[in-house]
């Protein structure tokens, strides 16, 4: 199995900011947790972190939630990624151009100075990939979607958020 650069929290959140850019109005964050068959207080944390980042506000009552606190177009994947998983490195250096068998007592001056090659390498990478992250935003994602899903996915998706915000009113309704 591979191990993957960003943890579920990414996912998570990608997923659920995607759905925010297709909803008119503010949604429920257990309501998404729900939707998409997630721990809902994993979902409240990473919303939690969101919303420190401005990305996401939060509205109060039974019709609050979260939507997006700019326009989709103006949020960069790079931004989400960040915000949820903060300190991501492709590539963390442990110098171990400095243990070669050998090398006796100390490495010789050649074999450290400078930066470790293979470090400026993978530097270089994430240099490219967060580049591609920042320049990618939340309305390319939302037309990769929608090209994707067939229209009644997105209908049917529509009528369960719906549903959800009704049942929260009917049962705050004592009449």
């Amino acid at each position: 199995m591979l191990a993957s650069l960003y943890g579920a929290g990414a996912e998570y959140a990608l997923h659920s900011m995607l759905i925010l850019a297709t909803r008119p109005g503010p949604v429920s964050v257990r309501d998404l947790a729900r939707y998409q068959k997630l721990p809902a207080p994993f979902l409240a944390k990473l919303f939690a972190r969101l919303k420190q980042a401005g990305l996401v506000r939060a509205t109060e009552g039974v019709a609050g939630g979260v939507a997006l606190a700019r326009p989709a177009q103006a949020i960069a994947v790079g931004d989400i990624l960040s915000a949820v998983d903060p300190g991501r490195v492709l590539f963390a250096c442990a110098e171990i151009r400095q243990h070669c068998a050998l090398f006796e007592a100390e490495p010789p001056a050649w074999a450290v100075a400078g930066s470790c090659r293979i470090h400026a390498f993978m530097q270089e990478a994430e240099s490219h990939l967060q580049q591609f992250l920042a320049a990618r935003t939340l309305a390319d994602l939302v037309c990769e979607y929608t090209c994707k899903a067939p229209g009644a996915f997105a209908a049917a998706t529509d009528a369960w958020f719906v549903e959800r915000k009704k049942e929260r009113w009917t049962r705050r309704d004592p009449s």
